[in-house]
């Protein structure tokens, strides 16, 4: 039990430590300075980056693996730029097959 506890405290850990320097970063304008480096702190890559970090610290890879792919949702016009003019569809389209798949398999 203690050691699944320390698995999740350091996960947790890194992830805000590594938000807390990404966000001073940015408010100190040293991030202006890097080429792409505004797309860090884009909600999409803070996602992306919690889901690296989980999958790396963590044994249980559920949480890892769906806050990467909530980040690659969410940046989908990073990663595959002729979704641009579609990205802000993919999330509420998702949301309702996700909602319509957890209703209609849920038990009555």
């Amino acid at each position: 039990m203690a050691k699944t506890s320390t698995g999740d405290r350091l996960a947790y850990g890194l992830t805000i430590l590594i938000f807390g320097v990404l966000f001073l970063l940015d408010k100190t304008g040293v991030l202006s300075h890097i080429p792409y480096a505004d797309r860090l702190v884009h909600v999409g890559s803070l996602f992306l980056i919690a889901g690296i970090v989980f999958l790396s610290t963590r044994a249980e890879r559920v949480t890892g693996i769906v806050l990467t792919s909530v980040g690659v949702i969410l940046s989908a016009d990073l990663f595959f730029g002729w979704m641009k003019n579609y990205s802000t569809l993919i999330v509420p389209i998702l949301l309702i097959v996700a909602g319509l798949i957890l209703v209609l398999t849920a038990k009555k």
